[in-house]
């Protein structure tokens, strides 16, 4: 790609934002337009008026294995607003009461679970997380929590071989690579604020509300504008699945979504969960993932089904006694919650879903594909939205060894 081009990249969710950085980084003229009035996609932060409080659209944890992700955070100095966690992962079941702590020198399951988790000795591509794990001793204690929180998909239909990949990324990689990342101050303070000054560092521009309506090989055409592109521009759409369909009819295969549900909830006080640690996972219980920043609990429900479909106070209702049983909190009705509902959220990372995810080539010449959604060997997280951002800006720009 010549110096002379621009690549214009529409989406500044993490995909585009990566994609952005690397190129802007690279020296390369960057300008971004996105739909909405932020940055950040649906991973970010805002302040919520009736809590007071920065909440996130969702709780995430980024993980040592997330390798891509956290040279991204470093790249920006968003690194800087996160914390490197012991790598523990805390339990409760509510069933029993039971509670218990995975570490590397912990492992979660007998050694002949833990080689099926991995995917020895042979994984069909039939199989499912269910089919393949369901019958063992720790499925419900420990493989099927996980499986719904990597692929947001239940286990009787989740891809065993993309779970199995997962798991040899984080359980073969020792301490390092299970070390949590979290998130102090929000998401958009270490994921999207820093991208967005490096970009401003580096000369990039960037179009808030501007929502894309058609594209071609000679323009992109947005509300109430057009963007001539020139022989030498490039172009990353960095947009869901179900945004690009109707702009590229025929390209984008019918993928079917899973939702998550998220609850925050404002506390009299800060509560500390057992151990110290900033998580808790939840097992027989609806919400699968308990966080904790401050005086705010928020509890992520993961392959969130029919729940997604309940009205909000019985949503918080529900979450807020599971919560209250987990932390041995007396009897008191939900504090102020906010819920958050995301139909969307995640492909289902079921066998058939997962074998239909495009590349980032499209059929015209000179624009590409950008998401969590794209061919990748991770489920959709914030690892595969950051590295098909720079997987797509490598062939922008011709460039298969840039770096951020």
């Amino acid at each position: 790609m010549s110096s002379a081009g621009t690549l214009h990249v529409v989406g500044a969710g993490l995909a585009g934002l990566a994609a952005a950085v690397a190129a802007a980084k690279a020296g390369q003229r960057v300008v971004v337009h996105e739909a909405a009035g932020h940055a950040g996609g649906r991973c970010r932060s805002f302040m919520d008026e009736r809590l007071g409080r920065v909440i996130d659209n969702g709780s995430h944890l980024v993980l040592g294995a997330n390798r891509t992700a956290l040279a991204y955070a470093r790249a920006t100095g968003g690194i800087e607003a996160m914390e490197a966690a012991q790598p523990a992962f805390p339990f409760i079941d509510l069933a029993s009461a039971k509670s218990w702590t995975v570490t590397p020198s912990r492992p979660p399951a007998g050694i002949g679970e833990i080689l099926r988790a991995l995917g020895l000795p042979w994984t069909g591509k039939s199989e499912t997380v269910g089919s393949r794990l369901g019958h063992t001793a720790s499925f419900t204690r420990f493989w099927l929590p996980m499986c719904e929180a990597i692929m947001n998909t239940a286990p009787h239909e989740a891809s065993a071989r993309m779970f199995t990949w997962t798991m040899r990324k984080a359980l073969l990689g020792g301490a390092p690579a299970l070390t949590p990342w979290i998130f102090p101050g929000g998401l958009s303070a270490a994921l999207v604020a820093p991208a967005l000054a490096t970009l401003s560092l580096f000369g990039a521009e960037i179009h808030f509300r501007r929502r894309l309506k058609a594209v071609n090989s000679q323009a992109l055409s947005f509300d109430d504008t057009e963007v001539a592109l020139g022989a030498a521009d490039r172009v990353i759409l960095a947009l869901p699945p179900w945004v690009l369909a109707p702009l590229l009819p025929g390209t984008i295969p019918d993928m079917p979504t899973r939702p998550i549900v998220n609850a925050h909830f404002r506390c009299a006080q800060p509560i500390d969960l057992p151990h110290g640690s900033h998580f808790l996972g939840l097992v027989n219980a609806s919400g699968h993932w308990l966080f904790t920043r401050g005086d705010v609990l928020s509890v992520t429900v993961s392959a969130a089904g029919s729940l997604v479909d309940l009205d909000n106070d019985s949503i918080a209702e529900r979450l807020w006694e599971e919560i209250r049983r987990a932390l041995n909190l007396p009897p008191i009705p939900p504090p102020p919650y906010r819920i958050m509902k995301e139909k969307r959220a995640t492909l289902a990372h079921d066998n058939q879903t997962t074998a239909s995810r495009p590349g980032p080539v499209t059929g015209i010449e000179g624009i590409f594909l950008a998401g969590d959604w794209i061919a990748s060997p991770w489920p959709c997280t914030i690892e595969a939205a950051i590295s098909s951002g720079l997987s797509a800006a490598r062939l922008a720009l011709s460039r298969p060894g840039l770096t951020f």
